[in-house]
């Protein structure tokens, strides 16, 4: 029998892009190989016709719709997904119509218990092994704060969620059984989690390498600029000095001062002017950009860290489910074996008595068959004969069933009973 399979995890600011980047595929996953990309575009979302920023739709609801008196704390969960599935044989045995109304009636369920108004997106993803959804959810409470706490604080509620959750589904047509609660974290949201910052990590990664390239391209910019500059330099070296220049001013009654100068030297002037607008403008652009670029660039290392010591976290998690996984899968084996020996065991106990009594059932038939039949010739027993026929009869079946007779010392009449 297949189970129904609901799960729940919480996520702050800093997940939330790796969530969107693992549910809308926007980066080739090197961490998961259950995903295949050709199949990719049959994942859909029931409640978007496009693609969304998570963020800005997780900020977006928190503007319109908070009422807490107090700024949100940078550590509050902004998201809380859930994820619905089942195995691979519940959704083999589902047409493509029913496996959509699964999700439809599981999406239904989530909206109606915690709030439809809170429900950001309903993705399904039928690239990997087995269809799942993933059903995001911002924590938003009926008086307006963000408290996610008041949803899913009381450790009965996840409880709760699987028995309600299996009650619907099975009502809504769907033969499955009720998933199995745990109080250990779950392998697959631990695997989930883990993919999730490997996912950011790359993404952090691939915006370092941009960043550190567009700062290559800056350095041959400043490279190419200082050449400009030398080049500048040496035309300015063969232009005279001002104090060499032949200036003549000139004051007429009816206009202004003027100054005249050869034709040569207005033309040093106006280059030793470019030259120096030129300069000016490249040393602000250099300078900005080399100001954001250093922002930037401190910005996405202290991010890679955060997430790097979130990656070894989960490492370190994972490797003990790992551990913990092997026991569990020793003490299968083990638990396997016992129930096969036992099994044996009852299966030869029940030849062993259906043996006994269709020999001691044939035998008895036998000696009375013998009493009664006055055509075989033979001289009837007495009852003494035949209950010392039977006897005999019951006592030989005994020892073929494996146990053993046991002469008693008192009255000198066998005891019959099963070896101990």
């Amino acid at each position: 029998m297949s189970f129904a399979i609901i799960r729940m995890q919480k996520f702050k600011a800093p997940d939330v892009k790796g969530m969107q980047i693992h549910n809308y595929r926007e980066k080739e996953s090197h961490t998961n190989p259950d995903i295949d990309q050709d199949k990719t575009g049959l994942n859909y979302d029931l409640l978007n016709d496009r693609e969304i920023e998570f963020s800005e739709v997780i900020q977006r609801e928190i503007d319109e719709r908070y009422k807490g008196q107090k700024a949100i704390r940078k550590d509050a969960v902004r998201l809380c997904e859930f994820v619905v599935t089942s195995d691979r044989d519940f959704f083999d045995k589902l047409s493509p119509q029913d496996e959509k109304r699964f999700f439809e009636e599981s999406l239904s369920f989530l909206q109606e218990r915690y709030g439809k108004e809170n429900m950001l997106y309903s993705i399904v993803h039928k690239d990997e092994k087995t269809p799942h959804m993933h059903v995001g959810m911002v924590p938003i409470t009926d008086d307006g704060k963000l408290a996610a706490k008041q949803f899913f604080g009381k450790k009965t509620e996840l409880q709760q969620l699987q028995t309600k959750f299996h009650e619907h589904v099975t009502k809504k047509g769907f033969n499955l059984e009720r998933g199995v609660s745990s109080d250990r974290k779950h392998i697959e949201t631990q695997r989930l989690k883990a993919l999730t910052a490997k996912e950011q990590v790359k993404v952090l990664e691939n915006e370092l390498k941009q960043k550190q390239e567009e700062k290559q391209v800056l350095n041959k910019s400043i490279k190419d600029t200082s050449t400009r500059l030398s080049e500048l330099k040496k035309s300015l070296d063969k232009v005279p000095n001002f104090d060499d220049l032949q200036i003549k001013t000139k004051k007429g009654l009816f206009r202004s001062e003027t100054v005249e100068m050869p034709s040569r030297d207005f033309e040093n002037i106006k280059v030793l002017a470019q030259g120096s607008e030129s300069l000016r403008e490249e040393n602000k652009l250099y300078k900005s950009h080399n100001l954001d670029l250093m922002g930037e660039n401190a910005n996405l290392k202290q991010q890679l860290a955060i997430v790097e010591k979130d990656r070894e976290k989960f490492k370190r998690e994972r490797d003990e489910l790992r551990k913990e996984n092997q026991k569990l899968s020793k003490k299968l084996g083990r638990t396997e074996m016992l129930l096969n020996t036992i099994h044996e065991f009852y299966k030869k106990a029940e030849e062993r008595h259906r043996y006994v009594f269709e020999n001691v059932m044939g035998r008895a038939k036998h000696a009375i068959n013998k009493v009664l039949d006055p055509f075989k010739g033979d001289e009837l027993f007495s009852k003494k004969d035949l209950s010392k026929y039977e006897k005999q009869g019951f006592e030989q079946s005994i020892r073929d069933s494996g146990g053993i007779v046991r002469n008693s010392s008192k009255d000198n009449e066998k005891d019959f009973g099963p070896e101990m």
